[in-house]
């Protein structure tokens, strides 16, 4: 995690801990990349990705890729820039 991304995904980390005892996973998958930055286990055992962006970034087309399977699996997916909105997504998913 560098530049832009660590301003905005370091405060959703430390909120979703601080906050509510929820733990934002860096998960890395062994030969494959382009994993969502975090994923968070919700009470229940439900998992949700959140892909943090740089202000006017974009996804690769492996992240693409991935972020579909995702969905297509019933993994809510968030991409976003905004740590609040981070926040607000993921008090809705609870």
């Amino acid at each position: 995690m560098a530049g832009p991304e660590k301003a905005i995904e370091q405060p959703f980390t430390d909120w979703c801990w601080e906050k509510n005892k929820l733990v934002a996973r860096k998960l890395v998958e062994a030969g494959r990349n382009s994993w969502p930055d975090r994923s968070i286990i919700l009470p229940g055992g439900r998992i949700v990705c959140i892909e943090f962006k740089a202000p006017n970034g974009s996804l690769s087309r492996g992240q693409e890729v991935r972020i579909k399977e995702l969905r297509a699996l019933g993994v809510p997916v968030l991409v976003t820039s905004n740590t609040e909105e981070a926040k607000r997504w993921l008090l809705e998913q609870m």
